[in-house]
């Protein structure tokens, strides 16, 4: 266990994701309000949740296959074929998945700069947030 390299990163990644669940707490709060009902913070909805998910997973697959914290027992116990092409596939899930929100949350602003009363972009907004984030996983 690398103790110089850990412990400031988890006190790094406890603090920031406090805050950032902080954060999606009070977008979820306010989503009826004219301000956060907007399809920008739907998706940053989404993506933080993606963000915090990925998060984990990586410290978590770091602390078994990288730095063994479980134990070379433990290790020998998963199924080597399997476990780690899962966890390939997760990580790289969620990274394709924030590029797709991050197009999407720009061709959103797209519309909102150069056509501002469009019907698309108000079409847009009324997306339900279970309905983008079912889209974004897909």
């Amino acid at each position: 266990f690398r103790v110089a390299y850990w412990v400031p990163l988890c006190v790094f990644v406890i603090l920031s994701t406090i805050l950032y669940v902080r954060l999606l707490y009070l977008i979820y709060k306010r989503r009826h309000t004219q301000q956060y009902f907007s399809f920008f913070y739907k998706m940053f909805f989404i993506g933080g949740l993606f963000d915090i998910l990925s998060v984990i997973w990586y410290i978590v697959v770091q602390w078994v296959y990288v730095d063994q914290l479980f134990g070379s027992s433990f290790l020998l116990t998963l199924n080597h074929d399997s476990i780690p092409n899962l966890c390939y596939y997760y990580i790289y899930y969620f990274l394709y998945s924030q590029i797709f929100i991050i197009l999407l949350v720009s061709a959103n602003r797209l519309l909102a700069i150069h056509f501002p009363l469009s019907n698309l972009l108000k079409s847009c907004d009324g997306f339900p947030v279970l309905l983008l984030f079912i889209f974004t996983l897909i």
